[in-house]
């Protein structure tokens, strides 16, 4: 039996809460190299993942801790679950952009003219992917996201990039006009993910 409001007995659309946290330091950032999956922590990485560990333990309430499964960004996770007494999921789609040739060497050896042309969100790295690619993969997170939340306060640990170009989406930016937002080594960015919005 129903009052003539079909919607009436569907559940709410939910805005859910993301906490977006960029991995601890590693060797690797402090040598300014593009860095490859399997790159850990350091030990002042290890102590900035506490640290924003203590900071969402006093004001967040999180019920779900998704990271990316590159190391840095795990361990990461690992060090903030401990605290919040949760335990991380891996989720691919949170990975940094894939610097493919690059992976490995320092920024300073590829050169600047390649560093700009790399900038540009439709030029693809050789054996990698491009700011559009991850543009891409972080509309499919956000999509996942909506449709089937883990909580309705999720930790997302992830890398500068792909924290970036998330920002970048849910302020509507467009992909030719994205540019890469610094972002210190645990950095949080609490922000909104409203529902879908029905067409």
């Amino acid at each position: 039996m129903t009052d003539g409001h079909p919607a009436a007995d569907a559940a709410p659309a939910r805005t859910l809460t993301l906490h977006l946290v960029r991995h601890g330091e590693t060797a690797w950032n402090a040598e300014r190299r593009f860095q490859t999956p399997d790159v850990p922590l350091s030990d002042l990485g290890r102590e900035q993942a506490r640290a924003v560990a203590e900071t969402l333990a006093e004001t967040a309430r999180p019920g779900a801790l998704l990271a990316s499964d590159y190391a840095r960004a795990w361990e990461t996770a690992q060090i903030i679950g401990g605290r919040l007494q949760l335990a991380p999921a891996p989720e691919p789609l949170l990975r940094e952009r894939n610097f493919g040739i690059a992976r490995g060497r320092l920024y300073a050896d590829i050169g600047e003219e390649t560093l700009a042309l790399w900038r540009n969100p439709h030029t693809r790295i050789e054996g990698g992917e491009s700011w559009a690619d991850v543009f891409e993969r972080a509309r499919t997170l956000l999509a996942k996201l909506r449709t089937m939340p883990a909580a309705d306060e999720i930790v997302l640990v992830s890398h500068g990039g792909t924290i970036s170009v998330i920002l970048a989406l849910l302020e509507g930016t467009a992909v030719e006009d994205f540019r890469v937002a610094p972002l210190e080594n645990c950095a949080l960015r609490t922000v909104a993910l409203p529902p879908a919005t029905s067409h």
